[in-house]
């Protein structure tokens, strides 16, 4: 495996047609350590620190994609991965998780 790309298409919102959204995880060193020893729950982080390398994560590029215009907020919401929502980003009205911007995931616990 060199790398795994998984793809959406999401209806536009500023003109007819859809719009692709992406996951890309590379298949890096430390990917295959954490799928070898059975740690994929650490794989999402692993995507959002690897962007050095062409990682991209799929709440990520949703929220380039609404920033942009291109996609409406109540198309892009439900298939984000995190699940705390804190803050407005930039003044457009989605909100950004706060687990999203430090790096790290939503503990549900808390």
């Amino acid at each position: 495996m060199v790398a795994v790309i998984s793809q959406l298409l999401i209806p536009r919102a500023d003109k007819p047609g859809r719009v692709a959204v992406f996951e890309i995880m590379i298949n890096t060193p430390s990917i295959a350590a954490l799928i070898r020893d059975n740690k994929t729950f650490r794989i999402q982080s692993n995507i959002q620190t690897g962007s050095k390398w062409g990682m991209v994560t799929l709440d990520s590029f949703l929220l380039e994609k609404y920033q942009q215009g291109m996609i409406a907020r109540e198309k892009s919401s439900p298939r984000r991965r995190t699940v705390t929502m804190q803050g407005e980003v930039a003044g457009n009205g989605l909100e950004q998780s706060s687990a999203a911007a430090a790096g790290t995931r939503a503990n549900p616990a808390k």
